[in-house]
């Protein structure tokens, strides 16, 4: 629980964006929650601080979040640590790095 106003939760599963303008996110279940700053960072989402805080599913790891802070990808909303991830291209497991003993 924050401190930051707060809306009710979204429904579980992925929370979808029907609506974006210049000040306010509409979410699927027709609330509409006011857009403090935008960062255009991203070609391929947009990072919104919100002046309440939301209750929702993230699209991406499909982890319960409640944020004041929210990406937007493709009109799904992403978690702060998902955006963060975006585009990182992880590491093959352990398991699967060749030891550099073995290989001479």
């Amino acid at each position: 629980m924050s401190i930051a106003p707060q809306i009710p939760s979204v429904r579980t599963g992925p929370a979808c964006v029907q609506g974006l303008t210049e000040n306010r996110i509409v979410l699927a279940d027709g609330t509409a929650v006011e857009i403090l700053t935008s960062y255009p960072v991203r070609p391929d989402a947009d990072l919104f601080s919100l002046a309440t805080a939301i209750e929702f599913h993230c699209a991406d790891c499909a982890q319960p979040c409640e944020a004041t802070l929210v990406a937007v990808r493709q009109r799904w909303l992403l978690c702060p640590g998902c955006y963060a991830t975006l585009g990182v291209v992880r590491a093959p497991p352990e398991s699967q790095v060749p030891d550099a003993r073995n290989a001479a």
